[in-house]
């Protein structure tokens, strides 16, 4: 893994396990979209606490195990979903009075720190086996900055119609070829490289931004919030900011000191220390759930410990910037988080007034899965062949469709690392067998 062990790093792993189950536990912020809009019911008692956890435990322990565990050893960071999916589930175990609250986030620290531990370990195991495949692990990510610049003409294309999004594709093309011919030029004696996937992204959420705000705008005289009647859920978060704001300065910095990254695209982009490219990734995906989050926090009055992912952004670009980089990315980053909580209303609002941003924040959601489902489906496949030329190929496409006809599937954006790192085990396997040997 890329993340060092140390005193700091643990304290940092168990502060994150141990406030994400607190704010989980307290009905405060859990990380699962999915899991926000049910707290209504057990705020009502229609849902007890039984089935709060048994929802909580279905919508997420397969993500962890199917998908975030995978992905983390394949790009050697901790992606978020794993440990707060997983403080998600821990939280909603116990009971939410005063013995349930210190008990459960107790357990979230000691997770945080297991897991800190764990992913070295397995990592550790690898790398002494017969044939060690980490080295080719890396190549699972290898085509996602290149596909995640198309996600905003895809989501265009939702939006606007096939030619629109077509437009914003050719033109991200023609952005990303100029930049790779003319994106190197001096200022005085200073030299300047423009990253021409950067670049190219840029531009195209740009234009994403473009063509949803003039869709669908109402006039004022229509504008009448539909969120007015959520008033009492919006301050109910409110009461909760200073917890929720320690909360994402955590989250900062536990990603500015590589224990944790927001997503696929920018844990790859952050492990090749690309991180102003990983930067403006995770924007990307903060524009895409901007609307999601805010919107199941304004129904139900629980938020995210880490909000709209915002916290990420700068976090990404204080690593490497010794311990001023590392203060300066907790109290950014707790910042934010307050700005978020303090603007909840303004948000909800302008949402109402300009519909096209909320269904941009759908749209943008359904391109970015689509786009890392080929990318790291790819990716996994290059990988896995890497390993095994006469037989990569042929196991991450069936574990593909066999996952398809599954009766319990996993996400599809998991086979590429869960195939590559599985072939890795089955060319061992194989070696150990005299069917595979080496050189």
């Amino acid at each position: 893994m890329l993340f060092e062990i140390n005193l700091l790093t643990i304290i940092v792993m168990a502060a994150l396990g141990g406030i994400c189950t607190y704010l989980a536990n307290q009905n405060i912020a859990v990380f699962h979209d999915g899991l926000r809009p049910l707290y209504p019911q057990y705020f009502d008692g229609v849902m007890d606490r039984k089935t709060l956890f048994a929802t909580s435990f279905a919508l997420s322990f397969g993500l962890v195990i199917g998908f975030g565990i995978p992905t983390s050893i394949a790009g050697k960071i901790i992606i978020v979903h794993t440990i707060m999916l997983a403080c998600d589930i821990i939280g909603t175990l116990f009971p939410d009075n005063e013995k349930g609250k210190w008990i459960s986030t107790s357990v979230g620290a000691l997770f945080g720190v297991v897991l800190l531990f764990g992913m070295q370990v397995i990592m550790d195991i690898f790398s002494v086996l017969p044939i060690d495949f980490t080295g080719d692990l890396g190549t699972v990510g290898s085509l996602i900055i290149v596909s995640f610049s198309v996600f905003p003409a895809i989501a265009v294309a939702y939006q606007a119609g096939v030619v629109k999004g077509g437009i914003v594709l050719v033109l991200t093309m023609i952005i990303k070829q100029i930049t790779s011919l003319y994106g190197k030029f001096s200022i005085k004696t200073v030299e300047v490289v423009l990253n021409a996937d950067g670049m190219a992204l840029l531009f195209g959420i740009a234009a994403m931004i473009f063509v949803a705000a003039r869709h669908n705008k109402k006039s004022d005289g229509e504008t009448a919030s539909a969120f007015a009647v959520f008033g009492k859920n919006i301050e109910k978060i409110r009461k909760n900011m200073f917890v929720l704001a320690i909360s994402g300065g955590i989250v900062a910095l536990a990603t500015t000191l590589l224990l944790i990254a927001e997503g696929p695209a920018s844990l790859t982009l952050t492990a090749e220390g690309q991180y102003a490219e990983a930067a403006m990734v995770a924007l990307g995906r903060t524009l895409g759930f901007i609307p999601l989050v805010m919107t199941t926090a304004i129904i139900s009055g629980v938020y995210s410990p880490a909000g709209t992912k915002a916290v990420h952004v700068p976090a990404i670009l204080f690593i490497n910037m010794g311990i001023m980089g590392m203060v300066g990315s907790f109290f950014v980053g707790a910042l934010i988080m307050a700005i978020e909580i303090l603007l909840l209303g303004f948000i909800a609002t302008g949402m109402d007034k300009f519909p096209g941003m909320k269904e941009l924040g759908d749209n943008a959601r359904t391109a970015m899965s689509k786009v890392l489902d080929i990318a790291l489906l790819v990716g996994g496949m290059l990988a896995a062949n890497a390993i095994a030329p006469t037989i990569g190929y042929i196991w991450v496409i069936g574990l593909f469709f066999l996952n398809q006809v599954s009766k319990k599937p996993i996400a599809s954006m998991a086979i590429g690392p869960l195939g590559a790192i599985t072939m890795g085990l089955i060319v061992n396997i194989l070696h150990l067998l005299g069917l595979f040997p080496i050189g």
